[in-house]
C-alpha cells in the first residue's frame, strides 16, 4: 500500500517547538517503506521555509520516492473542488492538489487536516486521518 504523506505530518514532524511525544507519534509515518512525497506537499512546505528548514526538509525528502504528478492534475482537483461545494463545504486550494495525487495513485493519505474528510465525502479518496496525541 501506498501511503502519501501530507504537509501537515512533515510540519509537526520537523517544527522544533513540537513536542517529542508529537514526533514519535508521527515517525512510524515518515520511516514507513511504504511512505512517499507528492510535489504539492514539497512546494508547501518549502515555499516559505528557512535556509536551515530547507536543508532538514529536502534531506529528509532525498529518503522517500515521490509520486508523480498527473497531467490532468488541475482538472482533478477542480472537479474535487466542485464536488465540495455542492454540499457546502470549500477546501483550500492545495488540499484539493494534494488529494487528486492521492487519488490518481489510489494512495492513502495520511493527515492531520480535516479538510480531507471533506475530500473523501465526495470521492474516492482513501484517508486515515490522525488526531494529535495530547
Amino acid at each position: 500500500m501506498t501511503l502519501l504523506l501530507d504537509t501537515s505530518l512533515w510540519i509537526d514532524f520537523t517544527r522544533a517547538r513540537s513536542p517529542a511525544s508529537l514526533k514519535q507519534f508521527i515517525a512510524p509515518f515518515v520511516l514507513d517503506p511504504a511512505a512517499h512525497l507528492a510535489e504539492p506537499v514539497r512546494f508547501e512546505l518549502l515555499r516559505s521555509a528557512r535556509p536551515d528548514e530547507t536543508r532538514q526538509l529536502e534531506a529528509q525528502f532525498a529518503t522517500l520516492p515521490t509520486l508523480h504528478t498527473p497531467t490532468d492534475l488541475w482538472q482533478q482537483a477542480i472537479a474535487l473542488g466542485q464536488a465540495c461545494r455542492q454540499i457546502g463545504r470549500t477546501v483550500l486550494s492545495l488540499d484539493l492538489l494534494v488529494a487528486a495525487v492521492a487519488l490518481h495513485h489510489d494512495a492513502l493519505l495520511v493527515s492531520f487536516d480535516t479538510d480531507f474528510e471533506t475530500i473523501a465525502s465526495v470521492s474516492e479518496l482513501r484517508l486515515q486521518r490522525l488526531e494529535r496525541p495530547a
